[in-house]
């Protein structure tokens, strides 16, 4: 239904804040300040994120199939289409107000750049496939772009107007949903699976709440990591007995890269993602489970603006 809209005016030209306003306040139907295209409310309501109840802030939305008049600062499209002109040809036009992000480009870089970094960029890799990213010195224009379509999303109700506008592709033009690009607190366990069980994997967007951030650890001072909130662990569908855990990590060798980034911010980070699992722990007795079994997601930063507050 678009992006999310603090405010929104009344047929008289009153302003109402998303957070206090209540069904009647106002002179019905509201409308956007920018375009004038009529609005809707939904109020401040109780959700359930890392097993416990939070207050999602209130917003005004689109009404089904009413889009915003071109040229409005909250126009999916509009959005969309100046992300595209500094995108550095990672997000391509289309046709009918379509827009294209191809996935594979940004993991080329990534690779290139991590190659790179590492004192392996004499790795000449042979064959037919076309290459989108022929150089790392891209990668940052890249990122910066990939980084505003998600926060773009990120400000949207749901995926589904933004993939009307801008569609996900990866090698050979396979199609990405949005779903299985950008995952949100509550699908970090979809984010493993997806990682774990996909033979070609393409980068993906991970969105938690940090636990904590841990300098220099066991005082090396290239091992720097965030670590995220983890959800509760949920029984094994093959063994209740088994409570399945999931933690998510975000390393770096660079510690500045971290500046700024404190506990409880919540962030989006953009990349290639490593999945692995311990072996099974004993839990104390008396409890819900007999073990523990601990998921693991993890990724190295090649650029700084992988990690995106929002």
């Amino acid at each position: 239904m678009g992006i999310k809209m603090g405010y929104a005016l009344d047929q008289n030209g009153v302003e109402w804040d998303a957070q206090t306003y209540q069904k009647g306040q106002g002179a019905e139907p509201l409308r956007c300040q920018h375009c004038g295209v009529n609005v809707t409310h939904n109020p401040p309501h109780p959700k359930e994120i890392y097993d416990k109840p939070v207050l999602v802030s209130g917003y005004f939305r689109l009404y089904p199939k009413r889009p915003h008049v071109a040229g409005c600062r909250f126009g999916i499209d509009s959005e969309v289409v100046e992300i595209a002109k500094t995108s550095d040809g990672l997000i391509e036009s289309l046709r009918n107000n379509r827009y294209r992000m191809r996935l594979v480009m940004i993991k080329e870089a990534l690779e290139e750049a991590s190659k790179s970094k590492s004192n392996s960029s004499g790795d000449n890799r042979a064959g037919t496939r076309k290459t989108y990213a022929s150089s790392s010195g891209r990668l940052p224009a890249y990122i910066n772009s990939a980084k505003r379509a998600l926060k773009l999303r990120a400000a949207c109700t749901d995926d589904r107007e933004l993939q009307e506008h801008l569609e996900l592709v990866f090698e050979g033009n396979v199609n990405v949903a949005w779903s299985q690009f950008y995952f949100e607190a509550e699908r970090h366990m979809e984010a493993f699976h997806a990682v774990s069980q996909n033979t070609v994997q393409h980068p993906i967007a991970i969105q938690g709440r940090v636990k904590d951030v841990k300098y220099a650890i066991q005082g090396v001072e290239s091992k720097n990591v965030i670590n995220l909130l983890m959800n509760k662990f949920r029984p094994d569908s093959d063994d209740p007995a088994n409570g399945i855990g999931l933690e998510v990590s975000i390393w770096a060798s660079d510690p500045s890269w971290f500046k700024g980034i404190e506990r409880d911010n919540e962030i989006l980070v953009l990349g290639m993602w490593r999945s692995n699992t311990k072996a099974p722990a004993p839990a104390s007795p008396g409890g819900r489970y007999k073990t523990f079994t601990t998921r693991r997601l993890t990724l190295t930063l090649v650029l700084k603006t992988q990690v995106i507050k929002v």
